[in-house]
């Protein structure tokens, strides 16, 4: 982290930003009314519905860890399975349901994995172990080493080349191994969940299952409501591209078709909160997130109202468990697979690779820096990738490379720097007494290191202690006792460390400088037991904000949290115990929280370099120093990206004024604009320049006409990210639409 240098360009900075968004703002008439959201996720807040359905399900566990289904008393592992799931869209551990024996609900996976997944001549049914590897992932379990069986492996024996299907002989009762939509779909997704490859003849076999209304069922000619909700999620799943194939389009237009007229969807003859949270979960995955207004219903109420009002006095939906692991999943719009920290970690790191420089290098502020660099390569190496195989797209030079060509300057800029860059050396496999030309142990040793002062660099400053430190401990180098007492000394009163002792309206005690310096005295050999440490560990405990995460200058921050984490890693913290949960949720959860889907870690809503390479170390549950053994890298695909905005036609109602509702999806980021012209349907000229107002996931404007009469409306849309308008993807979309003003739509403050 190095913007504690560069306070005076990051001041300069965003003087200039703020001037460019207000000149900016000064001459658009369509400027927003709402800023960036804080957060990576886009949804709506139903925490008080989630957790009262978790409790719910607490009451459904049984000794085993398992959790009841139909048969009263008795586990059932497909409820178990949706369960696991559904602790991992609402963003709780697995050990959240824990039972009286002290178990999960994935011990009872791993006990039932090989009779769940396997008849009883022991053929494996395909579409189980798709459901058994998206459990085990969103539990951040290993799928190849799952209850005594390689999941994956064997799934992927069942593949027929020559067909695309999933398909065994196995049977049992009315379940069957058959090549059928069922199989092929949660095979897709069990596969896409751990991020392997799905061959494209095998989402080409379930495209082609279609049936003739646009959904997917089971061969009668007539779609069915959750089967074509998942085999959207699973399709979408398999490759980003699938978003724009024209079935997806298709299917996502029968579950318009058949949307109940209150908002949600049906389930023989009735409102079902198993097929409305499917839906939710499916316009999720192809972003229409939030899901609410982009699919809300023709009288106004949307799907999420739908699924709310099927919720039962002690929490649960359809007071069964399985009812209630669906709801959970889609009030919390999560979208299947849900990817556990490796996945995740994976998908930042794809990322990271696409910003990164031909000469090896990542920038900071748009300077290539090799301080940057040496971050992105302490996260390949945290999972397991050799960051001399991390190369830019279309490069030759790798990041090992950039940093052995500029190691003899960088180690002369200060104590922090040549001690990171020692630690990276070792930690890539390398050998920090010779690269690129240099000694940096000599260097950190001779040439910062003070005998006189007994410390690094600037004895006041942390983080020159630390990372020089925590550079000789990778060496395997000793580490004089007077630097480690320096650093201990940096303590403050209330348990903290500052950045150094500048006396600055920014320097304060903060759990970034903390976690760091935590690292280091381990690192040095301090005892977990020592005073100072057990103080450090409680000003962190003070620190931690309601989300699980922590905050930096004021707000939530994922470097603060990333190094907060690894302090507490370091010291030996459990960080799913009881003590570090808020609000249920763990550290992870609420680092998590800064990430988007597609990988990058976000502050402010937009993409952030730094609190990406600084984020995948503590998901991964990794401190300094460490070692790894190191494999190539290789890229994943990375999902849609969530930035770009999805569109959808604008909805309108008539009284005193025409009130206009243009929602759209997705944009994260929140730089998507649009422009609002209309005019009255039959006349030639357009009324333009109309101020539309943001909001969470659509735009409202207000016309000055009382008269009755159907209106045409041009919505023109623009994002740098993309623009998605069915099958096309652009950077920019018109959408033009005549409404009649014989509907009448409830106001958005009368919806239940």
């Amino acid at each position: 982290m190095y913007w504690r240098k560069l306070i005076p360009s990051i001041i300069l900075g965003a003087m200039i930003t703020i001037g460019l968004l207000l000149s900016l703002n000064l001459s658009d008439a369509t400027a927003q009314a709402r800023s960036a959201p804080i957060s990576a996720t886009f949804t709506v807040d139903h925490s008080d519905a989630v957790s009262q359905a978790l409790a719910y399900l607490q009451t459904k566990q049984l000794p085993n860890g398992g959790i009841e289904g139909w048969v009263p008393g008795t586990a059932d592992g497909f409820t178990t399975i949706k369960t696991v799931i559904a602790l991992a869209a609402a963003h709780r551990p697995v050990s959240f349901l824990t039972s009286v024996s002290d178990t999960t609900p994935l011990d009872y996976l791993v006990a039932q994995a090989i009779t769940y997944t396997h008849d009883t001549s022991g053929t494996l049914f395909p579409g189980r172990a798709g459901m058994l590897i998206v459990a085990a992932v969103a539990g951040n379990e290993n799928p190849t080493d799952f209850g005594g069986m390689n999941v994956i492996d064997e799934l992927t024996t069942t593949y027929n080349a020559a067909t695309g299907a999933y398909s065994t002989t196995a049977t049992q009762g009315l379940t069957t191994g058959a090549a059928n939509t069922t199989n092929q779909l949660w095979a897709i997704l069990g596969l896409a969940a751990a991020q392997e490859t799905v061959p494209v003849s095998a989402t080409d076999f379930l495209v082609d299952l279609q049936e003739p209304d646009g959904g997917w069922g089971w061969g009668g000619g007539y779609g069915d409501v959750d089967t074509t909700a998942l085999v959207i999620q699973a399709l979408l799943a398999s490759d980003s591209a699938e978003a724009t194939r024209a079935q997806v389009q298709e299917g996502l237009d029968f579950l318009k078709n058949v949307q109940a007229a209150s908002g949600g969807w049906e389930s023989w003859g009735s409102l079902s909160a198993d097929s409305t949270a499917a839906v939710i979960q499916a316009v999720a995955a192809a972003g229409y997130i939030p899901a609410t207004e982009s699919w809300a219903a023709a009288i106004g109420r949307t799907p999420q109202d739908d699924l709310l009002s099927l919720r039962s006095p002690d929490g649960s939906f359809g007071y069964n468990a399985l009812s209630t692991a669906h709801a959970i999943a889609g009030l919390a719009e999560a979208p299947l697979p849900i990817f556990g920290r490796m996945q995740r970690a994976n998908r930042a790191l794809t990322w990271m690779n696409e910003q990164q420089n031909g000469d090896g290098s990542w920038s900071l502020f748009g300077f290539p820096d090799p301080g940057a660099t040496c971050d992105a390569v302490l996260a390949y190496a945290t999972a397991g990738f050799d960051p001399a195989t991390v190369i830019a797209p279309g490069s030759i030079t790798s990041a090992m490379d950039y940093l052995s060509a500029t190691a003899s300057s960088f180690v002369t800029k200060s104590a922090d720097s040549a001690g990171k860059l020692a630690l990276v050396v070792e930690i890539a496999g390398g050998d920090a007494r010779d690269f690129g030309g240099v000694d940096v142990v000599r260097v950190l040793t001779e040439t910062w290191y003070s005998p006189t002062l007994g410390g690094f660099g600037v004895p006041t400053n942390t983080w020159h202690q630390a990372w020089a430190i925590l550079g000789l401990a990778a060496a395997g180098e000793p580490i004089p006792v007077s630097a480690t007492q320096t650093l201990a000394d940096l303590q403050q009163a209330d348990g903290g460390w500052k950045y150094d002792l500048t006396d600055a309206w920014w320097n304060s005690t903060g759990p970034d400088n903390t976690g760091l310096a935590l690292q280091a005295l381990i690192a040095a050999g301090m005892a977990p037991a020592d005073t100072r440490v057990i103080s450090g560990v409680s000003f962190l405990q003070a620190q931690q904000n309601a989300q699980g995460s922590w905050d930096g200058w004021g707000s939530p921050s994922a470097n603060s949290t990333a190094y907060s984490m690894q302090g507490l890693l370091a010291v030996g913290e459990d960080l799913e115990a009881a003590r570090w949960l808020k609000g249920g949720h763990t550290p992870y959860e609420g680092l998590a929280a800064f990430q988007k889907i597609d990988g990058p870690f976000a502050q402010g809503g937009a993409d952030n370099s730094l609190a990406t390479w600084q984020a995948v170390p503590a998901l991964l549950g990794v401190h300094y120093p460490f070692s790894r053994t190191l494999a190539a890298f290789s890229g994943v695909n990375r999902g849609l990206d969530p930035d770009r905005m999805v569109v959808t036609p604008p909805r309108a109602s008539w009284g005193d004024s025409v009130d206009v509702i243009i929602p759209f999806g997705s944009d994260l980021d929140a730089d998507g604009i649009i422009a609002l012209d209309w005019r009255i349907a039959g006349e030639t000229v357009w009324v333009t320049g109309t101020m539309v107002y943001r909001n969470d996931g659509y735009y409202t404007a207000t016309l000055s006409l009382t008269n009755p009469v159907a209106c045409e409306f041009q919505v023109a849309f623009a994002d740098p990210d993309g623009v998605q308008s069915g099958t096309k993807i652009t950077d920019t979309a018109t959408l033009n639409t005549v409404l009649e003003p014989h509907t009448i739509y409830l106001p958005l403050v009368l919806r239940s």
